[in-house]
């Protein structure tokens, strides 16, 4: 008895210890501040009472002081900016620019040192005078004042008079058992602070109106605020009212207001001040203690008929995120409308700022979105920075729930797409984020959802944050069932509301619950990109049951849905919860018309063309074929195909026209092919192109790797009459794009291994060539500059006794540089070739071997990796088109090299004509037979990316020149449209 009792104490023990293990400081605020508009300029002072909770001694805060992130080009924010191509901040005028500063901080009527990071001049150290011991409190004071920046940039500023004031004032970091949690200011990264009270008083002119956290306590400005509600409501019945009104802003009142409000259990403090803004009110009632809740709207006259049913947005919002975690704890709840500011829709406690929106659809899924932000962020305040997934995340689950419930038969991804033309059709709100996700999932661009903020590429911010996050959380659902998964997050919100979850305890919570172990969700699904693929391997009827057979194809073990539904209609529903890589799952007594696995498509899968099985196709695991226009969604009961109207151009087949037929779409399938027969005039026959790939996605080394063919056929000689001079090609290739996936680099590597056949037509002879090349590319990229090595082995040989093998590396640098806020670009070149075997016998085939000075024309273009006007040409314009690479020489020129070459290219973009025109030279050595030759030239070059660029000699080597001028002007075009083109243009991107 004795052991048991020593046991159970140690336990108990432990349990208190851990218990003990997590603390939370408390943060309390009161602020004076007065709003400048003249000179867009916040004055005020700010008492900090800081609880030291903790079981550490501390000597010092970590503050933040972001408005100083605004300050110059140096800031993390800048820098984040620029990164993702917004060079706004880094050139921004001094005017737009904003910080804070005007700070004396004092403890006790004595001064206490700031420190600024090093890094970062939006974070700084205060040191306290005397150490500050567990369970202690300091107040903290500080004048402080804020220059408002341009809103233009992020979230706090202001355009004009109309003001958006968010992290404006000095804030202490987070302590908590892992330290400091000292951040610098992002715009994709948001926030995690400590929970505390605020006393806000705002001075400002009399005539702006203000939304902003806590309950306002001035009853006069509550009147007239009402007043204002009430006007609004009632013009909205007049016409005229709704034609819109003028957005210029009334001069400010010469007389100031100041209202205080007053906020218990938050995190932060924002408001909004507009003098043109109107007004709706209303009122929630919560769905399980009945409280009622204050909602106001207050928007532009511009978009007062967008905004007519915001109220009831922000009541519905209000009302279902309370139904599904726990009801709204605070007085009031607020949406601003801040279409002419940056940032889009963001969250703050009981209010949030409303981005630009193009319909009133779109605008009530963000107010939702960012009323729900009081739950998933506000009363749920997880690390926003390090773990983003738990608040977006999670928001976003609620807020697709949300469309779901109270539009049932939404259908808001196939009204996106053409008005439904496009057999988008059964597509909702749900699957708007499935396909999102499924397509950058598909590309091999995914991330696991647990990264830092800042390591999320832009497009993955949104889709594998938001969306992902979103569908896992459906799933799991889905799963338990509503009303188990329900309970589970009413539990989470009581155990964590006001603190600081951690994932880890959101796992626990929903372990402790149903005493499952979720690794296959929590690490398997959170923590990889691994992918989620099953596949219906067998239906069998046996002894009156009918047992079904699921493999595992993808790296995420999960519970998988089956369903099958009977000759009568009914659906029966068994979850598959083995970790093999098959499983068995048998329904007794029960016939199967059809089976599917996830019949509603609530498992974030990546292929759902192997999910169904049904007894009267004609090939039980086939889904019908569709023909669709243009293209088609992903459905997992079709076999999806489109078609698209094509036509082409070249010298030798003159126009064309004819069919692309296809199965692009969004969320890509494994297999992809497009076929695009073409008649030709000039031919009098048919030529086309086509491309066959297979997708597919390794769990290490290789990020996403494409084995695919590529076909063509064209007539390639103008001087021969209709079928007598054509070609046909295959080029079976692989390409390998390499690295871990998920991981977001400034290097990218790739690999690509291809194999041409080729077979021309020259009246009666038939000329064969067969040949292949390895090309490893490695690209390194950061804000303005960008490096690419590229590799190349090539062996080629044709039924003509001529036979090619060359090694090749080109070394490409590109540096920007601004001159008055203007890009402008230097582009440096190398080029070394080395042919190891030249045997060629034949006159066809003696320039074609030989490496270009020009840049390959279409003729030498052996591997058929370009398109050409005129591939054969020899005279006239389109003989002038060379590509630019190999000797990649401004000079159009008939120069090639049998032996080796070695080249240095220059090009320059001049400060006019939109950087259209530009200066090239180059230089190098090339070697024929033995015989060394010296080739250089210089001139102008007009460009418009990469894709189109002509160029003028103005220096040539004698080497070089043409007898008529006109010959030397070069041209080239790059318009890859298959063999890792269209597909690679339309998916990879």
């Amino acid at each position: 008895m004795r052991h048991i009792f020593t046991f159970l104490s140690v336990l108990l023990a432990a349990n208190v210890a851990l218990a003990q293990d997590y603390f939370q400081q408390e943060v309390n605020y009161k602020i004076d501040v007065k709003l400048d508009d003249q000179n867009h300029m916040l004055r005020g002072f700010e008492y900090i009472e800081y609880y030291n909770n903790s079981s550490d001694t501390l000597k010092a805060i970590k503050m933040h002081l972001w408005p100083n992130t605004y300050k110059n080009a140096s800031t993390a924010l800048a820098k984040q900016k620029q990164k993702r191509g917004d060079n706004g901040l880094i050139f921004a005028e001094e005017a737009d620019r904003g910080w804070i500063d005007s700070l004396d901080f004092k403890a006790n009527g004595k001064a206490l040192a700031l420190t600024y990071d090093e890094k970062h001049i939006d974070v700084a150290t205060l040191t306290l005078n005397e150490a500050l011991l567990p369970g202690q409190k300091i107040i903290i004071s500080t004048p402080f004042k804020v220059k408002l920046p341009n809103a233009k940039y992020s979230r706090l500023g202001h355009v004009e008079e109309s003001y958006m004031i968010t992290q404006w004032y000095p804030k202490p970091a987070v302590y908590d058992k892992d330290g400091w949690h000292a951040m610098p200011y992002l715009n994709q990264g948001e926030f995690y602070s400590e929970y505390g009270s605020f006393e806000v008083s705002i001075t400002l002119p009399k005539n702006y109106v203000v939304g902003a956290t806590g309950d306002l306590q001035n009853p006069a400005e509550k009147a007239w605020l009402k007043a204002k509600a009430d006007s609004t409501l009632q013009q909205f019945k007049d016409a005229a009212f709704k034609n819109g009104a003028s957005m210029d802003f009334p001069a400010s009142s010469k007389e100031y207001k100041t209202l205080t409000y007053k906020q218990a259990k938050v995190h932060d403090f924002a408001w909004f001040a507009d003098k043109r803004f109107e007004v709706l009110q209303g009122e929630v009632e919560l769905p399980h203690s009945k409280r009622k809740v204050t909602s106001y709207a207050m928007f532009t006259p511009k978009n007062r008929m967008l905004w007519e049913d915001a109220i009831e947005y922000i009541n519905d919002g209000t009302y279902y995120y309370s139904l599904w975690n726990g009801d709204y704890p605070y007085n009031q709840v607020t949406a601003v409308d801040g279409t002419i500011a940056a940032g889009g829709g963001m969250e703050y406690p009981n209010v949030t700022v409303i981005g630009n929106t193009g319909n009133k659809e779109a605008l009530e899924v963000v107010i939702v979105h960012e009323v729900g932000h009081n739950w998933f962020y506000g009363i749920l305040g997880s690390n926003e920075r390090t773990h983003p997934w738990m608040d977006e995340g999670l928001n976003t689950l609620n807020e697709v729930r949300y469309i779901q419930t109270k539009y049932p038969d939404n259908t808001r991804l196939a009204d996106m797409v053409a008005n439904g033309r496009f057999r988008f059709h059964g597509c909702d709100y749900h699957d708007q984020n499935d396909v999102m996700f499924r397509t950058v999932q598909g590309l091999g661009i995914d991330q696991p959802m647990d990264l830092h903020s800042d390591d999320f590429a832009s497009v993955n911010y949104g889709i594998i944050v938001y969306q992902k996050t979103g569908l896992v959380f459906d799933y799991l659902k889905e799963y338990l069932g509503e009303e188990k998964f329900d309970a589970i997050m009413h539990a989470y919100y009581q155990k964590w509301k006001f603190k600081h979850p951690q994932p880890e305890d959101l796992r626990a919570c929903f372990e402790e619950a149903t005493g499952e172990d979720f690794t296959w969700l929590f690490e398997d699904i959170i923590k990889t990109a691994n992918e989620i693929d099953y596949k219906l391997k067998r239906v069998k009827a046996k002894d009156g049951n009918t047992e079904v057979v699921v493999k595992h194809k993808g790296h995420v073990h999960g519970p998988i849905p089956v369903q099958l539904i009977t000759p009568e209609g009914d659906t029966l529903t068994k979850w598959a919860t083995s970790e093999g890589r098959k499983e068995r799952v048998t329904f007794e007594n029960a016939e199967a018309a059809e089976v599917v696995v996830d019949i509603n498509t609530q498992v974030p899968e990546l292929n759902r063309t192997n999910n169904t099985w049904k007894k009267d196709w004609f090939i039980n695991k086939v889904e019908p074929f569709k023909l669709n226009p243009m293209f088609t969604a992903n459905r997992r009961d079709e076999s999806n195909l489109a078609w698209s109207p094509a036509i082409g151009f070249n010298t030798s087949d003159k126009f064309m026209i004819g069919a692309s037929l296809h199965n692009l779409q969004l969320a890509p399938n494994k297999f992809t092919f497009l076929l695009t027969p073409m008649y030709s005039i000039g031919r009098q026959n048919l030529s086309g192109m086509g491309e066959l790939i297979y997708t597919f996605r390794p769990a290490n080394v290789v990020r996403l790797g494409k084995a695919g063919l590529s076909m063509k056929t064209f007539k390639d000689v103008d001087s021969l009459s209709r079928n007598n001079a054509n070609y046909y090609a295959l080029n079976p290739y692989l390409n390998l794009t390499l690295g871990k996936r998920g991981a977001q680099s400034k290097h990218h590597n790739r690999l690509l291994l291809q194999g041409m056949y080729k077979m021309t037509r020259r009246t009666a002879t038939n000329i064969e060539e067969i040949g292949a090349f390895a090309d490893y590319k490695y690209t390194y990229k950061r804000p303005n500059h960008l490096f690419v090595a590229n590799a190349r082995a090539s062996y080629l040989q044709s039924n003509l006794n001529d036979e090619m093998a060359r090694a090749s590396i080109e070394l490409k640098y590109k540096w920007n540089y601004y001159i008055k806020k203007k890009r402008n670009y230097i582009e440096l070149r190398a080029f070394a070739l080395n042919n190891f075997i030249y045997a060629v016998n034949s006159a066809y085939n003696a320039n074609r071997y030989a490496a270009p000075v020009s840049g390959k024309t279409g003729a030498q273009d052996l591997f058929m990796e370009e398109y050409y006007f005129g591939r054969n040409e020899v005279n006239g314009m389109w003989a002038n088109q060379h590509n630019n690479d190999m000797g990649g020489f401004g000079s159009a020129s008939g120069l090639t090299a049998n032996e080796s070459m070695v080249m240095a290219n220059f090009y320059a973009p001049l400060p006019v004509l939109t950087h259209l025109v530009g200066v090239f030279a180059d230089y190098g050595m090339i070697s024929n037979n033995g015989v060394q030759q010296e080739v250089y030239d210089l001139g102008l070059g007009i460009r418009m990316g990469d894709v189109f660029g002509i160029y003028f000699p103005l220096v040539q080597s004698t080497n070089l020149q043409n007898s008529n001028y006109a010959q030397s002007i070069k041209f080239s075009l790059k318009f890859n449209l298959t063999n890792k083109g269209l597909i690679e243009q339309i998916l990879d991107k």
